[in-house]
């Protein structure tokens, strides 16, 4: 399989150059390295990346072109038996991406209309990588220390201008769930036994929405405009919940000592999002806002199947709940640069009594002739305002980053965890790492 898409890039490459004959091409990327180690518990390398990364533009009268390709040496040697030592992609783990291929096409049909079609990423909302209205794709969590990723799919894009307003359309005909996060970022699947059981295996099945578009289609309409020099836009997806939900758990006991087996099954429930956003300035301070209303289709109940009953438990109301951001950025007459946000609802918070609270700040500061970088950042997460001291965890870190030539950027620095176990970054508190990274741009 990777074979196949090895060469099917290639082959795209070669057609996208062939016809530069009459479409203007342009060719750049960058090569990076990503090496990360976890200095506390397990004493180990946790991140071994590196990657070729191609971006090919093409474009004609009234047409254009563009495509990422992604080649990753990702991973460790992953030998468990002899066999394998013959084979490179147990020595040497590697995989391709097409990250993004997509074709625009100006003034179709009418001269106000643009199209966008192919594998493309739709990026929705003003705050600085914690968008709450930038519901399109779905998250990409495999890297923890960059959690605003997301996965470019499959999906139709119109952009209407009549007047002032830019009135957006969008069609992503099949459902992609989210990648989750690496093994030693989740915590372990925990599932509330009776008292007089106790569990032997947990296993899971995840149930993806039908291939056809009543199930697995997502919309999204959204109308932006300046206005008083502060860009403004509604937004609206009819999509589902980008986080699997337990729908079914089946407790199975299998000796007399009433040792139990567990068996889930998860889905992903329809929802409807409205949201709006607003970008602009104070004087010399940028401010942006975000917010969005999340309306579940209906209740969700894990059916829990026990020996003696099957009972129903809720695991999401149908109450919409909201999530919120706001946040601004201003660089001191020192060069100091500031940012700093306040976000209400992570990406995997949901339900109305289930939202966390997230206060971030960083701090950026360029020295000898902007060839050194120093940064702080600095977060707080808060899940009980009346609990704060057990209720409460701290991440961020320092980074350092030298520019010694053109597109060239060597970074060091460290992601650092505390707090209480019972919060999402708490329970983490263990996975400090520390990396080195050098990317080339050309």
């Amino acid at each position: 399989m990777k074979t196949f898409f090895l060469c099917a890039g290639i082959i795209l490459t070669i057609l996208v150059l062939t016809t530069s004959v009459i479409a203007e091409t342009n060719i750049g990327g960058y090569i990076n390295t990503d090496n990360r180690y976890r200095p506390e518990g397990n004493d180990k390398y946790t991140w071994n990346e590196n990657r070729l990364g191609l971006k090919i533009t093409a474009s004609a009268d009234g047409v254009s072109g563009f495509s990422e390709l992604r080649f990753r040496n990702f991973g460790f040697p992953d030998i468990q038996q002899t066999g394998q030592l013959r084979d490179s992609d147990y020595i040497q783990p590697w995989r391709f991406e097409l990250y993004e291929a997509y074709v625009d096409i100006y003034g179709l049909l009418f001269e106000n209309l643009d199209i966008r079609v192919g594998k493309q990423r739709i990026a929705w909302g003003t705050a600085d990588k914690l968008n709450v209205v930038d519901n399109l794709n779905p998250d990409d969590f495999e890297d923890i220390l960059d959690f605003s990723q997301k996965l470019p799919t499959m999906s139709l894009r119109l952009d209407y201008y009549p007047g002032d307003f830019i009135v957006t359309g969008v069609i992503i005909p099949t459902f992609t769930p989210t990648r989750s996060m690496p093994s030693s970022w989740q915590a372990p699947v925990s599932f509330p036994l009776p008292p007089e059981l106790s569990l032997r295996t947990l296993d899971d099945e995840v149930i993806l929405p039908e291939n056809r578009p009543q199930d697995s289609a997502i919309l999204g309409l959204r109308i932006k405009r300046t206005l008083l020099d502060y860009d403004w836009s509604l937004s609206y997806v009819y999509g589902r919940d980008e986080w699997a939900l337990p729908t079914k758990a089946e407790m199975i006991v299998v000796d007399t000592l009433d040792v139990a087996d567990v068996h889930l099954t998860l889905e992903y429930p329809r929802l409807q999002i409205i949201g709006a956003d607003m970008a602009g300035t104070i004087g010399d301070v940028g401010i942006w806002a975000e917010g969005a209303v999340f309306l579940p289709e209906k209740k969700i109940y894990t059916s829990i199947t026990s020996p003696d009953e099957t009972q129903e438990q809720l695991a999401l109301d149908d109450k919409p709940y909201l999530k919120y951001v706001v946040g601004g950025d201003y660089t001191f007459k020192n060069g100091i640069y500031v940012n700093g946000q306040y976000l209400h609802g992570f990406y995997t918070d949901r339900g109305v009594d289930n939202m966390e609270d997230y206060f971030l700040i960083a701090f950026e500061k360029k020295f000898f002739h902007e060839d050194l970088k120093t940064r702080i950042v600095m977060a707080a997460e808060v899940a009980d305002f009346d609990d704060i001291e057990n209720r409460s965890a701290y991440f961020g870190g320092p980074e350092l980053t030298y520019y010694p030539k053109d597109n060239v950027e060597l970074a060091a620095g460290s992601f650092l965890l505390a707090g209480d176990s019972s919060t999402q970054f708490g329970q983490f508190k263990e996975n400090d790492e520390i990396y080195f990274k050098v990317k080339y741009s050309f």
